[in-house]
Parts: C-alpha cells; structure tokens; sequence
C-alpha cells in the first residue's frame, strides 16, 4: 500500500510538473513598427510557439533595443533582441545602464543592424558632418537608433543641442520626411527597412554617409569589439545611386538568466534549428548563421544555450 501511494504521489506530482509545462507563457521584445526587429522578434515567437511544446510566446511591441534591453533586465521580459553593445553595458553595468544593475544574459547572436540616416535624394546633406543644425527623427526614445545617433553626435565632437533632435516612431518619421517637415530620420534597423522601402516607393532617398575620420572618433568612443562600419550597397533603396559607410552591429537574443537551463536549452534549439522559417520573416533573417550564433559577445550566454552549441558542435 505504501508503495501504491508513493506511485500516486509522483504520479500526481509530475502530472503536475507537464501542466505548469505545458501552461508556460513568455513574452518578447521585439521594436518599433516599421524596422526589423518587429517581424523578426514574430517568426522568433512564431518558431517557439511551434516547436517547444508547453510554451507560448507573445511579442511585444517596443522602442527598440533599448528599452528591450532594460525590460529583460529588470525580469519584465523573458526574452528581447538587444544589440551587442547594449548587451555589454547591461552586462557590465556600464554606458546607458550604468548603475541600474540590470542582470541578463543572451541566448545567441542573431542579424546585423544598420544604423541608416535617411533623406531625400535632392537633399543638401551628403554626409554626417551636414547634419548639424538639422530636424533629425531619432527613433523612440528608449531605441536603438536614438543611441547610434547620439554616440555619432559625440563622435562629432557636437552636444545634443547641435541637433534639433525629434523622438518618432519610424513609420512616422519617414511620412514627415516625405513631407518635408524633417530633414532626416535615423532608422537603426535590419535592410532593407520596411518603413524606408515605404518612403523611397514614393520618394527617391538617400541614406548618409559618415566619413572615415568620424569612424575612427566614433570606434574609439566605445569598445572596439562593438563597432563596425560596413558598407551599405547603391541600390539598397530606390534613388540610393551610391554606397555609403555606416554602423553596424550584431543583434543578440537577450534572455533573462532566471529562465531555467531546458527552457533556455529547447528555445535555442529550436530557433536555431529553423533558421529557413525565421528568413521567412526578414531579408536581414537570411544572414542569420548557427555558426555565428554561437559566438555571442557583450554578455555571458545562459547555461542552455551553451548546452546547445556544444552538443551541436559549434561552441
């Protein structure tokens, strides 16, 4: 009899376990509608929903990298898409997040994102340094393209008040340009750009170059290892005739470091293991590499996606 009732104990206790499993609801941050973070953090929840039984994942909208970063951070998120960069100042509680003690760790390393200043093709500003005294859109506040633009400020040798700085979301953003009433907007996103191809369907645009000094200010501004200027190809946007130089950083999958190991474990399998389906979502998605997923840099990859990598032989 004692033997039958210790049977129906853990019989009950794991029925309970596959319930809470199976009723397990997390949430991710994805970024503003209009740039790449949006369908991607989708086909990221889309891919979950699908292939890690028990779990479910709703996205949420927010200002971006930034505030993703933060909302992990702080344990509201479960999971967000956070730049490099962002990642290491939480990480290291330095930069942006100095002093907010912000505990996170990163899953695996995702697209690159484009820090792209847009105008329109008859526009007088060529290149970075033109932007002074100008109406530049800069994201949401708490975004990535708010950051980038700032940094690049700095990298200037400028202070905020050198530019009449405006916080729209970038749908919005691209609309005013087009309508004259800003003179760029600063979309910090995967390209193509939804909310660009948008503007530049109806509008020949440009996207602006920084020069090489101001790389090297701007590199020397912040962790080397977080900075890179790539070029951006002539064609990329209609009316865009030439290329350009622009940042580029790597995006990461934030997580929070009290999601348990096999939680953490199955998601990155998952994700990773579907990678033609999240390319489904994004130009940018394409570029996306299990190999490279692997090296994550900024912040300590959780325990169960280094289980990962290591099984899959890509540690």
């Amino acid at each position: 009899m004692k033997k039958l009732i210790s049977l129906l104990v853990a019989l009950a206790l794991l029925c309970g376990c596959t319930a809470a499993l199976a009723d397990t609801r997390l949430i991710i941050g994805s970024g503003p509608i209009g740039g790449a973070f949006y369908p991607i953090a989708g086909g990221i929840a889309q891919i979950i929903n699908d292939y890690v039984d028990g779990v479910t994942v709703n996205v949420q909208v927010t200002a971006g990298g930034i505030e993703n970063t933060r909302l992990v951070g702080q344990g509201e998120l479960d999971l967000g898409l956070s730049s490099s960069q962002q990642c290491y100042d939480a990480y290291t509680n330095t930069g942006i997040f100095e002093g907010e003690n912000l505990q996170l760790n990163v899953l695996g390393t995702l697209h690159s994102t484009v820090c792209q200043i847009v105008v329109l093709a008859d526009s007088d500003i060529v290149d970075a340094t033109d932007l002074k005294g100008k109406k530049v859109a800069i994201g949401e506040a708490g975004g990535g393209a708010e950051q980038q633009f700032k940094e690049m400020v700095n990298a200037l040798g400028w202070t905020e008040n050198d530019v009449n700085m405006v916080y729209l979301p970038y749908d919005q953003a691209m609309d005013q340009l087009g309508d004259g009433l800003i003179d760029a907007g600063c979309v910090y996103s995967g390209t193509p750009a939804a909310s660009i191809t948008n503007l530049a369907s109806r509008k020949d645009v440009r996207l602006v170059n920084i020069p090489e000094d101001i790389q090297t200010l701007w590199t020397e501004s912040v962790d080397p290892f977080l900075s890179v200027f790539e070029v951006i190809p002539a064609g990329t946007y209609s009316g865009m005739d030439e290329d350009i130089y622009t940042a580029v950083q790597r995006i990461q999958l934030s997580v929070s470091p009290d999601m348990s190991e096999d939680m953490a474990y199955e998601i990155t399998k998952a994700l990773y293991e579907h990678l033609d389906l999240l390319s489904t979502f994004h130009a940018s998605a394409a570029t996306i590499t299990r190999e490279a997923a692997a090296h994550t840099v900024g912040a300590a990859q959780h325990p169960g996606a280094e289980k990962y990598f290591k099984e899959a032989g890509l540690e």
